[in-house]
């Protein structure tokens, strides 16, 4: 069903009524104005009729008098005229009365012939090409000696000459002509069918009377033309066709010119524009309309071309000619006027229609309005939206006004209770929440105060926050025994009952509890403190407090449920709210606790890391409130939200989490044939057994007599020897010094020496081992090896695990050596520098990978997703040249940035490193200004760090007294990174630093 506004429904309905009624009276108008004009239209033809028969009877009775005055006149009896000019100026009086006359003219039997022609027609002036001041045309014939003498003149208006037709061939005998031998043969006026002037080619008719004299005829040129025009002019519509004609059918005139041709002439090429054109397929309906009508008048409606014609015939007598009158006039153009009389009435209509249905309305939209908003407010209801303000709904209508009270004061207790809940579910801190919550149940429920008590774990103990209605804040909170007698006793009885209990106090001065929490209130001798307890029981249904709500009454006041179902929904989400606070702390908690054992475990895994995870912390977190502090300076606009702040927290505690799976050995490794145990006693055995060796071969000398002097001196420089080569591979293992070509050439050299070996070298092994050794066939025993090799069981290749292939996709570009670890003797003992092989070196710089792909793989929500990218940028260099992705400066945060200076400063300024000395303040600084210098920290990070003294407050917790000497700060801060201009400032502070 289709549901409708109540304005949009009355207009509907009152817009139809009113376009009914005013469609009926349109139809009504029209149909009336139809037969009126109609009845109209057969007076305008009665009006035509006569006005055209009296044209005719005008045009023609005259002409028929004329011709007779003519056929009298004694001066024209015989073609000896006397005065031929005299009778051209009676001719051209004649004409100028009568303007339907062309021509006028006289034959005679011998074949002389007089006409004076008016020159009114375009028509005729074209075709004789008259002149300009041409104003008649005269032709006179006359038979000479030598046959006819031919006289074409143009004459102006007082027949004076001004010009001549050169017509050497016209020929005319006037006794050839049809309208001469009509009239020669009638004794009466004769009437000629329409026909071509000879002259002129116009159309017209000739009435003609023969002389009285008998030797010849007078004839009078009616031009057609000008008959048409009139016709022409008669109508009254644009396509009306108006026609007169014989009762045979001649056309005498017709409003369409080419209708009033004769049938040969209407295809004539020299007829002008109106050979072009076509008559008009009504107008042979109306010829046989005249030939079939009878005497008197008829009209009907007839269809042509698909159009329908009114169509009226008149008969019409002049003289003794009878004549027809037909008009036809389209139904349509007929119409016209009541057409637009109609449209009149139904633009009228219509704007009356708008008008009436744009007030029906606007009056019902005054009802309906409220109706809606209140619709819109119910709707919003519905739907939890209440982020928007209720609109102010009034109505003069009384019952619609009470409504919208009802759904405004619904709105707004629903709305506070979402509020409520909304506010209870976003709250972390569970001493807000709790002080939220009381506040709202106070001020929701109208009550005096409000009490929400908190039992404590596994004793009888609550805890109390209490507040007053109106009171800025909660009185803070405190701690009461449930078993203490009072108030808090008989809380705790009615919470046995996990139901809402009611009980009244009359008198707080016996309860010191009671005292305590409601102050100095005061009652009226006919008042009572009610309480009502409300349970607050979590998902187990097991109470973790209750909400006490506290208001002054009267002893026969009874409680309003209302309140208390409001207070008792209020209670069940602040159960849960409080619960699931409470629980997402303990979680929090958890996770903190985790995080920093874990850090703990990797400072504690290796005393060269020890301390290391819980110091970057500080440096970094200090380092982030100098950020938010600044007011100035590229970190005017940094500031971290109270999530960004715990993301930072978990990715400095977990910034080397990866260093879990680092091997202790490679950590520690602080010689370079250390393993999991130093391999310099393995070589020392080698070189005992090379000196018991010489040792044996003096006693065996001696024993075969051989010289003891020689003997002992060539043992002794044996032993002398061996003890110079183990001293040197032993200070090679300590890799203090650098391994320079000479160095390398003597290691090599040493390693060349055998001893003999005379066990089995694959008893007793593990089976790693026992594999690697696999690879190469065993030797026989006893076996001749050297001191210090490279073998190929030192080959540790890498193994597959999840870790490695996540590597292998993360876009690091820390290059992986061809195998885990080379344990090779010599291989070690040949390190450059330090005490780390590349694939050591790769392993150590791999626990930045691991700690991206642990956290990655972790979890996290919100701005802790950052935390990755937070912890895995410390060993990153501004220019790109650090690790494990080879990031710029500006594709890292600012909070990896920061995590990268506090990484180095506490590296270098640690005191608890075994294998090195801790640097001083001073010297630290230093080290990170060349490290500013080449790209390596930030610089404007490293002089944040500098200027706000944070490093001073680190170094008196953390330093020892010795390292906290006073560093050259300004020195440090007019470092300019390579690539940077110098400002000018910059550089006199760096030369006074110097």
């Amino acid at each position: 069903m289709v549901k409708r506004r109540l304005d949009t429904h009355l207009a509907l309905v009152f817009g139809i009524t009113v376009t009914i009624a005013l469609v009926g009276i349109i139809l009504f108008v029209n149909n009336r104005a139809a037969l009126i004009l109609q009845n109209a239209t057969g007076i305008l033809f009665s009006r035509m009729a006569g006005e055209s028969r009296s044209h005719i009877d005008k045009s023609f009775n005259t002409l028929d008098m004329l011709t007779r005055v003519f056929a009298a006149e004694p001066e024209l009896a015989t073609p000896e005229i006397v005065d031929g000019k005299a009778l051209l100026r009676r001719l051209s009086i004649v004409m100028d009365t009568m303007p339907y006359t062309s021509a006028i003219y006289v034959g005679y039997d011998n074949g002389d012939f007089l006409l004076l022609r008016h020159l009114t027609s375009a028509e005729a002036r074209r075709t004789l090409e008259a002149g300009e001041d041409a104003a008649y045309f005269a032709q006179m014939i006359r038979q000479g000696p030598n046959g006819p003498e031919v006289s074409l003149n143009f004459l102006d208006g007082a027949l004076r000459l001004v010009g001549t037709l050169d017509r050497p061939d016209f020929t005319y005998d006037p006794r050839q002509r049809g309208w001469y031998n009509d009239a020669m043969n009638d004794p009466g006026t004769v009437l000629t069918a329409p026909y071509r002037f000879f002259v002129t080619s116009e159309i017209g008719v000739t009435i003609a009377h023969r002389l009285d004299s008998g030797r010849g005829v007078i004839g009078i040129d009616l031009s057609l033309a000008d008959l048409s025009n009139e016709l022409w002019r008669m109508r009254s519509t644009p396509s009306t066709e108006i026609l007169i004609a014989s009762s045979d059918g001649t056309v005498i005139a017709a409003s369409d010119p080419l209708a009033a041709l004769p049938g040969s002439a209407r295809n004539r090429p020299d007829h002008g524009e109106a050979a072009r054109r076509t008559v008009p397929a009504i107008v042979p309906m109306l010829l046989r309309a005249i030939r079939a009508t009878p005497a008197a008048s008829e009209s009907d409606v007839v269809t042509e071309s698909g159009r329908s014609w009114l169509m009226h015939v008149e008969p019409l007598k002049s003289g003794p000619w009878s004549f027809a009158m037909a008009v036809a006039m389209p139904h349509d153009e007929i119409m016209a006027g009541v057409r637009s009389l109609v449209a009149t009435l139904g633009w009228i209509s219509l704007a009356l229609i708008v008008f009436v249905v744009a007030a029906i309305r606007l009056a019902a939209r005054a009802v309906s309005r409220p109706l809606m908003s209140i619709a819109r407010e119910a709707a919003t209801i519905q739907s939890f939206n209440f982020r928007q303000e209720p609109e102010g709904i009034h109505s003069s209508v009384e019952e619609i006004d009470t409504l919208s009270r009802a759904i405004r004061n619904a709105r707004l207790t629903i709305q506070r209770f979402i509020e409520i809940g909304e506010t209870l579910a976003a709250e972390r801190d569970p001493d807000r929440l709790v002080d939220r919550l009381l506040s709202e149940t106070i001020n929701i429920t109208g009550a005096e105060a409000g009490l929400i008590l908190l039992r404590e774990a596994a004793s009888d103990s609550f805890t109390v926050v209490l507040r007053r209605a109106g009171a800025g804040e909660a009185s803070p909170p405190m701690r009461i025994d449930a078993r203490g007698g009072g108030i808090a006793e008989r809380i705790n009885h009615a919470l046995a009952r996990k139901v809402i209990t009611h009980f009244d106090i009359v008198d707080l001065s016996g309860d010191e509890v009671g005292k305590k929490l409601l102050g100095d209130l005061t009652l009226a001798p006919d008042q009572v403190l009610r309480h009502a307890v409300i349970p607050l029981l979590d998902r187990g249904e097991t109470v973790i407090g209750a909400l006490v709500l506290i208001s002054r009454a009267r002893h026969e006041d009874t409680i309003s449920e209302d309140h208390l179902d409001l207070a008792r929904a209020l209670s069940g989400n602040a159960a849960v709210a409080i619960e699931t606070t409470l629980a997402l702390q303990a979680r929090k908690a958890l996770l903190d606790a985790v995080i920093r054992m874990i850090a703990q475990a990797i400072d504690a895994k290796s005393p060269y890391t020890n301390g290391h995870c819980q110091r970057v912390p500080v440096l970094t977190q200090a380092l982030a409130r100098a950020a938010c502090a600044a007011r100035e300076g590229p970190f005017a606009s940094f500031d971290l939200s109270p999530e960004e702040w715990e993301a930072v927290d978990v990715a400095s505690w977990l910034h080397d989490c990866g260093k879990l799976t680092t091997a202790e050995y490679v950590i520690d490794k602080s010689t370079k044939l250390e393993t999991i145990t130093d391999r310099i006693h393995e070589v020392r055995m080698r070189f005992e057994v090379m000196k018991a060796n010489a040792e044996t071969a003096y006693w065996k000398g001696i024993a075969e007599g051989g010289d003891e002097a020689a003997l002992r001196a060539a043992r002794d420089a044996a032993w002398e020897r061996i003890d110079d080569d183990f001293a040197f591979v032993a200070e090679c293992n300590l890799g203090g010094e650098a391994m320079e070509p000479g160095r390398l050439a003597r290691l090599a050299r040493i390693a060349r020496q055998t001893w003999t070996r005379t066990l089995d070298d694959r008893l007793g092994i593990s089976a790693a081992e026992r594999q690697r050794r696999a690879v190469e066939p065993a030797t026989p025993l006893p076996a001749q090896e050297p001191v210090l090799a490279d073998a190929p069981h030192h080959i540790i290749p890498h193994f597959r695990n999840d870790l490695d292939t996540m590597e292998a996709g993360a876009g690091f570009t820390l290059e992986r050596p061809a195998n885990r670890l080379n344990l090779g003797e010599i291989y070690n003992l040949s390190i450059g520098r330090g005490t780390l092989t590349a694939e050591e070196r790769y392993e150590i710089n791999r626990h930045i990978t691991r700690t991206i792909l642990m956290l990655e793989a972790l979890p996290l929500p919100g701005a802790l997703t950052h935390v990755p990218e937070y912890a895995g940028g410390h060993h990153e260099h501004m220019d790109g040249t650090g690790y494990p992705r080879s990031l710029t400066r500006d594709e890292m945060s600012p909070i990896a940035r920061m995590m990268a200076i506090a990484d180095v400063f506490e590296a270098l300024t640690a005191g608890d490193r075994p294998y090195r000395k801790a640097k001083t303040l001073s010297e630290a600084i230093r080290i990170m200004g060349y490290m500013k210098r080449d790209n390596h920290l930030d610089p404007d990070l490293l002089d944040l760090f500098l200027s706000s003294g944070l490093w001073r407050d680190y170094a008196e917790r953390h330093l020892d007294a010795a390292q906290r000497d006073e560093p050259d700060i300004a020195a440090v801060l007019a470092i300019r990174p390579r690539g940077e201009a110098a400002s000018p400032s910059a550089a006199s502070s760096s030369a006074a630093s110097a």
